[in-house]
C-alpha cells in the first residue's frame, strides 16, 4: 500500500521552514546569536523577506531552538543513546562507544561553532539556558544517571548517588572539550582521543567497581 503524499502546500511550507533553519544555522555559526539579524538569516536562507521568518517561527529564540533540535549532532547522539540505554547494554561496551561518538562529534567545526553560540547566549539569557538544558545537558544527564542507577541496582556498580556518578563520568570529557576545542590549549591538542577514552573508561569503572 502506497503512503499518501502530503499536500503540495504542506510540502512547500516544510521545505521553506527547513531552508530557514539551515540559513539560521549558517548565520548563528558565523555571526553569533546577537549578530545574526533577521536580515542576515534571510540572506543566508535565500528567502525574499526577513519578515517571512515570523510566518514559520514564533521568534528568534524559537528559531535557535529548532536549529539545536534538528541540526546539532549532539541531540541526535542523545536520541540514539537513549534508545540504546533502554536495552541496558553492558557498561564496558557502552562507555567506549558513547565517548568515542561524543569526541567525534565535537571534532566537527560546525558543532563547536554552534555550541559557542549557545553557551554565550545562555550566559545572559535565562530563557535560552533553560531551553538548552531541557533538550541537551539536563536530558542527557538524566538518561545516563538512570542507566547508572540501574547498573547499581543490578550489582554491577557500587552504590553512590547516580547524579554524582554521572558527573564523575562526563567531567573529564567536558574538561577535554573546553581546553581542546574552545581554548585550543597546545597540550590538549596533543592528546590522543582514543587514549583519553580508554583512560576515562578504565578509571571510572575501577572507581565504581562493586564492593
Amino acid at each position: 500500500m502506497e503512503t499518501a503524499m502530503p499536500p503540495r502546500d504542506e510540502q512547500d511550507y516544510e521545505q521553506r521552514r527547513q531552508q530557514i533553519i539551515d540559513g539560521a544555522l549558517t548565520a548563528f555559526s558565523t555571526k553569533g546569536f546577537a549578530g545574526a539579524s533577521n536580515k542576515v538569516i534571510a540572506a543566508a536562507a535565500q528567502i525574499g523577506s526577513p519578515a517571512l521568518i515570523y510566518h514559520y517561527f514564533k521568534d528568534k529564540i524559537d528559531l535557535l531552538y529548532q536549529v539545536i533540535l534538528t541540526r546539532m549532532p549532539l541531540i541526535e547522539l542523545l536520541d540514539t543513546t537513549s534508545n540504546r540505554l533502554d536495552l541496558d547494554p553492558p557498561i564496558e561496551e557502552l562507555l567506549p562507544e558513547l565517548l568515542d561518538n561524543l569526541i567525534r562529534i565535537l571534532q566537527a567545526d560546525s558543532t563547536v561553532a554552534l555550541i559557542k553560540v549557545v553557551l554565550m547566549e545562555a550566559l545572559h539569557n535565562r530563557q535560552v539556558a533553560q531551553m538548552v538544558n531541557e533538550v541537551g545537558p539536563g536530558r542527557g544527564m538524566k538518561i545516563l544517571a538512570d542507566y547508572l542507577e540501574r547498573q547499581m541496582d543490578a550489582g554491577k556498580l557500587r552504590r553512590v548517588d547516580p547524579q554524582i556518578a554521572v558527573r564523575l563520568l562526563v567531567g573529564p570529557i567536558l574538561a577535554y572539550a573546553v581546553t581542546r576545542f574552545f581554548f585550543e590549549q597546545p597540550e590538549a591538542v596533543k592528546i590522543d582521543p582514543a587514549e583519553l577514552t580508554q583512560q576515562m573508561v578504565t578509571h571510572f569503572l575501577q572507581g565504581m567497581q562493586a564492593i
